[in-house]
């Protein structure tokens, strides 16, 4: 059993139900259940998932004792279409059938494996329009200057009357105060070490990450954007000026670019 989000697993039934009509079409079949997997939330983007790989482990260990994989449709199996087919053609190849109790097929036969494996394509299918509908989203709100997920540290998310703002918290105000320290010719490591001075850790590597990041001077970049820059609603941390300066510096041109 598997949902693809947090939200599905707290607020919907669907695990239960899943779970129920998996138990059922075995009861009915005189199947013993050796093993419950999933009951969770995680994404069926891959097969580098926790618990579908914690079942083939089981299955592999158990192989004389399992015959059948249950599930409650394909795409709870698995979306990965080529690779879907590709897994059950070997657990099929050690005795052990997938079988999705809301799309019955006999996958021991050549035209229920057929079937399934259409099955599987077109839920692979489906899985990449909804990615595509979910980011043609992401950047409709990317080129109004809505940051989509969580923003840098330094920010927090306020809602007013429906509206997402990013606002400037206390840490935000301390790495303000690092970039002008940048600019004012200090080393990573003495800015660490005076952020670190007034209550902010940060290990050498994340000093760099916020100093190279243009969400702080007001700046949008995002893979969905295809290499478009765009002016963002959130707060500024620093001026675009001291921004390309601090990273002019770092670039090792003292001009700035």
């Amino acid at each position: 059993t598997r949902v693809s989000t947090k939200e599905q697993a707290d607020n919907n039934m669907s695990l239960g139900t899943q779970r129920k009509m998996c138990e059922q079409y075995a009861n009915k079949n005189g199947l013993r259940i050796m093993g419950y997997f999933g009951g969770t939330y995680e994404s069926a983007k891959t097969d580098e998932r926790r618990e579908f790989n914690k079942m083939l482990t089981f299955v592999k260990r158990s192989k004389e004792r399992i015959s059948y994989i249950i599930v409650y449709s394909v795409d709870r199996f698995s979306r990965s279409g080529t690779n879907a087919m590709y897994i059950t053609d070997q657990l099929k190849k050690q005795g052990i059938v997938v079988y999705a109790v809301t799309q019955p097929t006999d996958a021991t036969t050549a035209s229920g494996s057929l079937q399934q494996n259409i099955q599987f394509i077109f839920s692979e299918y489906d899985n990449q329009l909804r990615r595509e509908k979910c980011m043609a989203g992401v950047k409709e709100k990317l080129l109004m200057g809505v940051w989509c997920t969580a923003p840098p540290m330094g920010y927090d998310i306020v809602k007013t009357e429906g509206k997402k703002a990013f606002v400037i918290n206390k840490t935000g105000k301390l790495l303000s105060k690092g970039f002008q320290w940048k600019a004012d010719g200090v080393s990573n490591e003495e800015v660490r070490s005076r952020l670190a001075s007034h209550g902010l850790i940060l290990a050498n590597q994340r000093v760099s990450d916020f100093l190279r990041n243009p969400f702080y001077c007001g700046l949008i970049v995002h893979n969905a954007l295809e290499g478009r820059v765009v002016e963002g609603i959130q707060e500024k941390v620093v001026s675009r000026e001291l921004f390309l300066r601090v990273n002019g510096i770092l670039a090792g041109r003292q001009q700035g670019y």
